[in-house]
Protein backbone atom coordinates (compact mmCIF):
# COMPACT_ATOMS: atom_id res chain seq x y z
CA UNK A 1 0.00 0.00 0.00
CA UNK A 2 2.93 2.67 0.95
CA UNK A 3 4.65 1.54 -2.01
CA UNK A 4 1.26 2.59 -4.39
CA UNK A 5 1.08 5.80 -2.36
CA UNK A 6 4.60 6.48 -3.70
CA UNK A 7 4.24 5.43 -6.90
CA UNK A 8 0.91 7.36 -7.21
CA UNK A 9 2.70 10.44 -5.25
CA UNK A 10 4.97 10.86 -8.20
CA UNK A 11 2.74 10.61 -11.21
CA UNK A 12 1.26 13.92 -9.23
CA UNK A 13 4.30 15.80 -9.19
CA UNK A 14 4.74 14.88 -12.59
CA UNK A 15 1.72 16.19 -13.78
CA UNK A 16 1.97 19.36 -11.61
CA UNK A 17 5.37 19.83 -13.41
CA UNK A 18 4.48 19.12 -16.55
CA UNK A 19 1.56 21.36 -16.34
CA UNK A 20 3.86 24.38 -14.91
CA UNK A 21 6.07 23.55 -17.59
CA UNK A 22 3.61 24.15 -20.45
CA UNK A 23 0.93 26.37 -18.55
CA UNK A 24 3.95 29.51 -17.35
CA UNK A 25 7.56 28.31 -19.03
CA UNK A 26 6.75 27.07 -22.58
CA UNK A 27 4.93 27.91 -25.54
CA UNK A 28 3.66 24.74 -26.55
CA UNK A 29 2.82 25.76 -30.24
CA UNK A 30 6.27 27.25 -30.36
CA UNK A 31 7.73 23.74 -28.99
CA UNK A 32 6.06 22.19 -31.75
CA UNK A 33 7.93 24.64 -34.44
CA UNK A 34 10.78 24.09 -33.12
CA UNK A 35 10.62 20.33 -33.32
CA UNK A 36 9.08 20.35 -36.97
CA UNK A 37 12.21 22.05 -37.55
CA UNK A 38 15.03 19.85 -36.52
CA UNK A 39 18.17 18.64 -38.49
CA UNK A 40 17.20 14.96 -38.97
CA UNK A 41 20.97 13.99 -40.04
CA UNK A 42 21.89 15.16 -36.57
CA UNK A 43 19.49 13.63 -34.99
CA UNK A 44 20.35 10.40 -36.87
CA UNK A 45 23.96 10.35 -35.16
CA UNK A 46 22.13 11.35 -31.83
CA UNK A 47 20.08 8.10 -32.03
CA UNK A 48 23.28 6.19 -33.67
CA UNK A 49 25.56 7.17 -30.27
CA UNK A 50 22.15 6.64 -28.07
CA UNK A 51 22.23 2.89 -29.25
CA UNK A 52 26.37 2.93 -28.87
CA UNK A 53 25.63 4.02 -24.95
CA UNK A 54 23.81 0.68 -24.51
CA UNK A 55 26.09 -1.35 -26.44
CA UNK A 56 29.06 -0.15 -24.13
CA UNK A 57 27.09 -0.58 -20.80
CA UNK A 58 26.51 -3.99 -21.39
CA UNK A 59 30.15 -5.12 -21.86
CA UNK A 60 30.95 -2.74 -18.43
CA UNK A 61 27.94 -5.32 -17.04
CA UNK A 62 29.93 -8.39 -18.80
CA UNK A 63 33.13 -7.26 -17.30
CA UNK A 64 31.97 -6.92 -13.77
CA UNK A 65 30.55 -10.38 -13.88
CA UNK A 66 33.56 -11.70 -15.36
CA UNK A 67 35.14 -10.17 -11.94
CA UNK A 68 33.39 -13.19 -10.23
CA UNK A 69 34.95 -15.92 -12.58
CA UNK A 70 31.47 -16.35 -14.10
CA UNK A 71 30.67 -16.09 -18.03
CA UNK A 72 27.92 -14.46 -19.56
CA UNK A 73 28.03 -13.93 -23.13
CA UNK A 74 28.12 -10.55 -24.24
CA UNK A 75 25.41 -10.79 -26.43
CA UNK A 76 23.29 -12.01 -23.50
CA UNK A 77 24.30 -8.97 -21.57
CA UNK A 78 23.19 -6.53 -23.97
CA UNK A 79 19.84 -8.89 -24.48
CA UNK A 80 19.30 -8.15 -20.87
CA UNK A 81 20.06 -4.58 -21.15
CA UNK A 82 18.07 -3.41 -23.46
CA UNK A 83 14.95 -5.48 -21.40
CA UNK A 84 16.39 -3.52 -18.28
CA UNK A 85 16.37 -0.17 -20.14
CA UNK A 86 12.77 -0.78 -20.82
CA UNK A 87 11.70 -1.38 -17.81
CA UNK A 88 13.70 1.55 -16.56
CA UNK A 89 11.80 3.45 -18.16
CA UNK A 90 8.37 2.25 -18.32
CA UNK A 91 8.40 1.58 -14.51
CA UNK A 92 8.17 4.03 -12.14
CA UNK A 93 11.29 4.54 -10.04
CA UNK A 94 14.57 3.71 -11.75
CA UNK A 95 15.18 -0.03 -10.11
CA UNK A 96 13.09 -2.01 -13.08
CA UNK A 97 14.79 -2.92 -15.23
CA UNK A 98 17.89 -3.92 -12.37
CA UNK A 99 15.69 -6.33 -11.01
CA UNK A 100 14.85 -7.55 -14.93
CA UNK A 101 18.50 -7.96 -15.36
CA UNK A 102 19.13 -9.66 -11.89
CA UNK A 103 16.25 -12.59 -13.13
CA UNK A 104 17.99 -12.84 -16.31
CA UNK A 105 21.30 -12.59 -15.38
CA UNK A 106 20.43 -15.20 -12.50
CA UNK A 107 19.38 -17.75 -15.38
CA UNK A 108 22.34 -17.30 -17.45
CA UNK A 109 25.20 -17.69 -14.64
CA UNK A 110 23.14 -19.58 -12.17
CA UNK A 111 23.67 -17.63 -9.19
CA UNK A 112 20.98 -15.36 -8.26
CA UNK A 113 23.99 -13.80 -5.26
CA UNK A 114 26.27 -13.20 -8.76
CA UNK A 115 23.55 -11.64 -10.69
CA UNK A 116 22.60 -9.29 -7.61
CA UNK A 117 25.85 -8.19 -6.81
CA UNK A 118 27.15 -7.63 -10.00
CA UNK A 119 23.92 -5.26 -10.92
CA UNK A 120 24.50 -3.56 -8.11
CA UNK A 121 28.47 -2.71 -8.42
CA UNK A 122 27.91 -1.85 -11.58
CA UNK A 123 25.27 0.38 -11.74
CA UNK A 124 26.73 2.37 -8.44
CA UNK A 125 30.50 2.62 -10.15
CA UNK A 126 28.22 3.87 -13.40
CA UNK A 127 26.28 6.66 -11.26
CA UNK A 128 29.56 7.30 -9.44
CA UNK A 129 31.15 8.13 -13.03
CA UNK A 130 28.28 9.92 -14.11
CA UNK A 131 28.28 12.05 -10.71
CA UNK A 132 32.27 13.01 -10.99
CA UNK A 133 31.22 14.37 -14.94
CA UNK A 134 28.40 16.32 -13.73
CA UNK A 135 31.04 17.63 -10.77
CA UNK A 136 33.29 18.36 -13.14
CA UNK A 137 30.85 20.20 -15.36
CA UNK A 138 30.01 22.55 -12.34
CA UNK A 139 33.32 23.56 -12.07
CA UNK A 140 35.30 23.32 -15.06
CA UNK A 141 32.80 25.31 -17.16
CA UNK A 142 30.70 27.23 -15.24
CA UNK A 143 27.34 25.84 -15.63
CA UNK A 144 24.87 27.00 -12.95
CA UNK A 145 23.74 24.44 -10.72
CA UNK A 146 20.89 26.37 -10.07
CA UNK A 147 18.44 25.32 -6.97
CA UNK A 148 20.66 23.27 -4.76
CA UNK A 149 21.64 20.43 -7.50
CA UNK A 150 25.49 21.17 -7.03
CA UNK A 151 25.18 19.82 -3.13
CA UNK A 152 22.79 17.43 -4.27
CA UNK A 153 25.52 15.92 -6.24
CA UNK A 154 28.03 15.74 -3.83
CA UNK A 155 26.30 14.17 -1.16
CA UNK A 156 24.66 11.68 -3.80
CA UNK A 157 28.53 10.99 -4.83
CA UNK A 158 29.83 10.46 -1.30
CA UNK A 159 26.93 8.80 -0.37
CA UNK A 160 27.19 6.21 -3.19
CA UNK A 161 31.07 5.47 -2.69
CA UNK A 162 31.23 5.45 0.79
CA UNK A 163 27.94 2.58 0.38
CA UNK A 164 29.63 0.72 -2.44
CA UNK A 165 33.12 0.56 -0.09
CA UNK A 166 31.27 -0.55 2.85
CA UNK A 167 29.71 -3.80 1.51
CA UNK A 168 32.62 -4.82 -0.54
CA UNK A 169 34.91 -3.99 2.32
CA UNK A 170 35.69 -7.33 4.32
CA UNK A 171 35.43 -5.96 7.75
CA UNK A 172 32.35 -3.72 7.33
CA UNK A 173 31.01 -6.32 5.32
CA UNK A 174 31.61 -8.69 8.44
CA UNK A 175 30.27 -5.92 10.47
CA UNK A 176 27.14 -5.28 8.56
CA UNK A 177 26.01 -9.09 8.61
CA UNK A 178 26.65 -9.47 12.20
CA UNK A 179 23.99 -6.04 12.51
CA UNK A 180 21.29 -7.55 10.24
CA UNK A 181 21.90 -11.15 11.71
CA UNK A 182 21.45 -9.40 15.57
CA UNK A 183 18.43 -6.90 14.65
CA UNK A 184 16.32 -8.73 11.97
CA UNK A 185 14.06 -12.02 12.46
CA UNK A 186 16.18 -15.18 11.33
CA UNK A 187 14.27 -15.54 8.31
CA UNK A 188 14.73 -12.10 6.61
CA UNK A 189 18.41 -12.04 8.39
CA UNK A 190 19.53 -15.57 6.37
CA UNK A 191 17.79 -14.39 2.98
CA UNK A 192 19.79 -10.53 3.22
CA UNK A 193 23.08 -12.04 4.43
CA UNK A 194 23.61 -14.79 1.62
CA UNK A 195 23.15 -11.46 -0.95
CA UNK A 196 25.29 -9.33 0.63
CA UNK A 197 28.53 -11.55 1.79
CA UNK A 198 28.51 -12.43 -2.23
CA UNK A 199 29.74 -8.78 -2.51
CA UNK A 200 32.79 -9.46 0.05
CA UNK A 201 34.79 -11.35 -2.71
CA UNK A 202 35.18 -7.89 -4.99
CA UNK A 203 37.56 -6.60 -2.12
CA UNK A 204 40.26 -8.73 -3.70
CA UNK A 205 39.45 -6.83 -7.12
CA UNK A 206 39.94 -3.33 -6.20
CA UNK A 207 42.33 -2.49 -9.44
CA UNK A 208 39.75 -4.54 -11.76
CA UNK A 209 36.79 -2.13 -10.02
CA UNK A 210 38.58 0.84 -10.73
CA UNK A 211 38.79 -0.37 -14.44
CA UNK A 212 35.56 -0.69 -14.55
CA UNK A 213 35.08 3.29 -13.02
CA UNK A 214 37.83 4.08 -15.65
CA UNK A 215 35.81 2.44 -18.58
CA UNK A 216 32.13 4.30 -17.46
CA UNK A 217 33.65 7.11 -17.36
CA UNK A 218 34.89 6.96 -20.77
CA UNK A 219 31.95 5.20 -22.38
CA UNK A 220 30.70 8.26 -21.37
CA UNK A 221 31.80 9.52 -24.62
CA UNK A 222 29.20 8.23 -26.40
CA UNK A 223 26.16 9.74 -24.00
CA UNK A 224 28.22 12.83 -24.71
CA UNK A 225 27.83 12.40 -28.55
CA UNK A 226 24.08 11.82 -27.96
CA UNK A 227 23.28 15.04 -26.11
CA UNK A 228 25.59 17.16 -28.60
CA UNK A 229 24.21 16.27 -31.93
CA UNK A 230 20.63 16.96 -30.17
CA UNK A 231 22.03 19.96 -29.76
CA UNK A 232 23.58 20.32 -33.34
CA UNK A 233 19.94 19.27 -34.30
CA UNK A 234 18.15 22.07 -32.62
CA UNK A 235 21.60 24.64 -34.19
CA UNK A 236 22.51 25.25 -30.85
CA UNK A 237 26.73 25.74 -30.72
CA UNK A 238 27.27 24.31 -27.00
CA UNK A 239 30.68 22.28 -26.89
CA UNK A 240 30.98 19.13 -26.70
CA UNK A 241 31.93 19.29 -23.05
CA UNK A 242 29.62 20.83 -21.95
CA UNK A 243 27.17 18.11 -24.06
CA UNK A 244 28.57 15.74 -21.37
CA UNK A 245 28.56 17.68 -18.57
CA UNK A 246 24.92 18.51 -19.22
CA UNK A 247 23.55 15.28 -19.66
CA UNK A 248 25.32 13.97 -16.48
CA UNK A 249 24.01 17.15 -14.50
CA UNK A 250 20.33 16.12 -15.32
CA UNK A 251 20.66 12.44 -15.58
CA UNK A 252 21.99 12.97 -11.26
CA UNK A 253 18.98 15.57 -11.08
CA UNK A 254 16.67 12.88 -12.75
CA UNK A 255 17.69 10.88 -9.28
CA UNK A 256 15.89 12.56 -7.01
CA UNK A 257 12.48 10.05 -6.00
CA UNK A 258 9.85 13.36 -6.31
CA UNK A 259 8.43 12.19 -9.87
CA UNK A 260 7.59 9.25 -12.36
CA UNK A 261 10.97 8.41 -13.38
CA UNK A 262 12.07 12.61 -13.71
CA UNK A 263 9.28 12.97 -16.29
CA UNK A 264 8.60 17.37 -15.83
CA UNK A 265 11.75 17.39 -13.28
CA UNK A 266 14.32 17.03 -16.25
CA UNK A 267 12.80 19.19 -18.70
CA UNK A 268 12.34 22.15 -15.81
CA UNK A 269 16.05 21.63 -15.08
CA UNK A 270 16.88 21.83 -19.07
CA UNK A 271 14.95 25.31 -18.78
CA UNK A 272 16.49 26.64 -15.38
CA UNK A 273 20.23 25.61 -16.38
CA UNK A 274 20.18 26.46 -19.68
CA UNK A 275 18.79 29.95 -18.90
CA UNK A 276 22.59 30.42 -17.78
CA UNK A 277 23.61 30.46 -21.94
CA UNK A 278 21.05 32.66 -22.90
CA UNK A 279 18.66 29.36 -24.42
CA UNK A 280 15.31 30.18 -25.11
CA UNK A 281 13.25 28.11 -22.71
CA UNK A 282 10.87 26.13 -26.00
CA UNK A 283 14.54 25.08 -27.01
CA UNK A 284 15.39 23.76 -24.12
CA UNK A 285 12.34 21.74 -23.41
CA UNK A 286 12.51 20.48 -26.81
CA UNK A 287 15.81 18.96 -25.89
CA UNK A 288 14.29 17.06 -22.92
CA UNK A 289 11.85 15.86 -25.27
CA UNK A 290 13.90 14.88 -27.55
CA UNK A 291 16.44 12.75 -25.43
CA UNK A 292 13.03 11.44 -23.57
CA UNK A 293 11.80 10.01 -26.95
CA UNK A 294 15.05 8.22 -28.11
CA UNK A 295 14.97 6.56 -24.97
CA UNK A 296 11.14 5.38 -25.16
CA UNK A 297 11.73 4.22 -28.89
CA UNK A 298 15.08 2.99 -28.58
CA UNK A 299 14.01 0.85 -25.19
CA UNK A 300 11.17 -0.52 -26.84
CA UNK A 301 13.26 -3.00 -28.61
CA UNK A 302 14.19 -4.11 -25.51
CA UNK A 303 10.30 -4.59 -24.81
CA UNK A 304 10.38 -6.16 -28.35
CA UNK A 305 12.95 -9.31 -26.42
CA UNK A 306 11.65 -9.57 -23.18
CA UNK A 307 7.82 -10.29 -24.50
CA UNK A 308 8.65 -12.13 -27.98
CA UNK A 309 11.17 -14.28 -25.67
CA UNK A 310 8.24 -15.43 -23.42
CA UNK A 311 6.10 -16.07 -26.26
CA UNK A 312 9.22 -18.50 -27.79
CA UNK A 313 9.25 -20.02 -24.24
CA UNK A 314 5.44 -20.59 -23.77
CA UNK A 315 5.79 -22.39 -27.15
CA UNK A 316 8.49 -24.32 -26.56
CA UNK A 317 7.46 -25.36 -23.28
CA UNK A 318 3.84 -26.52 -24.29
CA UNK A 319 0.44 -25.99 -22.74
CA UNK A 320 0.57 -27.12 -18.82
Amino acid sequence: MKKNISKYLRIAVSIVLLFYLFYYLVDFNNLINILRSIKTGYLFLAILFFIMSIFAAAYRWQFVIAIKDRKMSYKACLREYFIGTFFNNFLPGSIGGDITRIIGASKEIDSKEIALSSVVVERVIGLISLLTIGLLGFMLLNISSGQGYLGISIILLATLTLSLFAVINKRTNIALCEIIDTYLPKKISESILVYLKDFADYSSSIIKLFYVFVISFSFKIFDGFFVFFILKSLDLNLTYAHAVALFSIINVIKMIPISFNGLGLSAISWVIILKSFDINKDIAASIDFLTITISLVISGYGGFLYFFGSYKKNIANGPD
